[in-house]
C-alpha cells in the first residue's frame, strides 16, 4: 500500500523529458526538511499534509495512469518506499517510469526507466550526495548556490534549475543559470515551464 497525496495528468516541465505528457503520482513523506529561502521552505508542501493522503494499492495507482505512457513518481521522497513492484507493474502495462528523488535510496527505485536525482544538500542537513545510480542530475541553483562543476564532471545529463519564487520565476536567477550554462556547456538549463501556462 502506498500513501498518495495527489495524482494528476500534466506536462513534465523540467529536465530531459520537458514537454512530455505525463501522469504524476505524488507520494507522502520526506526524509529531509529543506529551506529554499525566497519566501518558502519546501517546494512541494503537499507531501507533508496527512489529511491529503489516500492509501492506494499498486493496481489502483496503475488505474490512474491509463491513457498516458509516461509516469512520473515524485514526492516528497519516493524512495522512502520500495517502489520496484509498482514500477515493474507499470512497465508490464507499457508505461515508461520516471522517478524524481533526493538520492535517499536508489535500490528502492532501481527498476525505473529514468531516475532524476535532485540533491538537496545545499538546503538540508544530512542530505545524501551520491555521484552515480541515476540518469539525470537536476540541481537547484543561484548565484549563492553554485553547482560544484568538478564533483559532477562525470555525469552525462546534468541540469541547473533556477531557484524561483513560490509561484513564479526569479528572473535574476534564471539569467544567472543561463550564464552558468554558457560558461559550462556540458550543463543544460531546466526551466519549470508549467509556470508559463499555470499548470502543475
Amino acid at each position: 500500500m502506498l500513501k498518495v497525496v495527489e495524482t494528476f495528468k500534466s506536462i513534465q516541465s523540467e529536465g530531459a523529458h520537458a514537454g512530455t505528457p505525463a501522469t504524476f503520482i505524488r507520494l507522502y513523506g520526506c526524509n529531509l526538511q529543506c529551506n529554499f529561502g525566497q519566501g518558502f521552505v519546501c517546494d512541494e508542501p503537499l507531501h507533508t499534509m496527512p489529511d491529503k493522503v489516500r492509501t492506494m494499492t499498486e493496481v489502483e495507482v496503475l488505474a490512474e495512469c491509463i491513457g498516458i505512457q509516461h509516469v512520473v513518481i515524485t514526492g516528497g521522497e519516493p524512495s522512502l518506499n520500495d517502489l520496484n513492484p509498482l514500477i515493474l507493474l507499470l512497465k508490464e502495462r507499457g508505461h515508461y517510469v520516471q522517478v524524481e528523488t533526493n538520492g535517499l535510496n536508489f535500490q528502492n527505485i532501481k527498476e525505473a526507466n529514468w531516475i532524476t536525482y535532485s540533491p538537496k544538500f545545499a538546503f538540508a542537513n544530512d542530505a545524501p550526495k551520491p555521484s552515480y545510480g541515476f540518469q539525470e542530475l537536476k540541481l537547484l541553483a543561484s548565484e549563492s548556490v553554485v553547482p560544484d562543476v568538478k564533483y559532477w564532471h562525470s555525469v552525462k545529463h546534468k541540469y541547473v534549475q533556477p531557484i524561483g519564487l513560490e509561484d513564479g520565476w526569479d528572473i535574476i536567477n534564471v539569467r544567472w543559470c543561463a550564464d552558468f550554462c554558457v560558461a559550462h556547456p556540458s550543463w543544460k538549463l531546466s526551466l519549470q515551464t508549467h509556470k508559463i501556462y499555470g499548470g502543475q
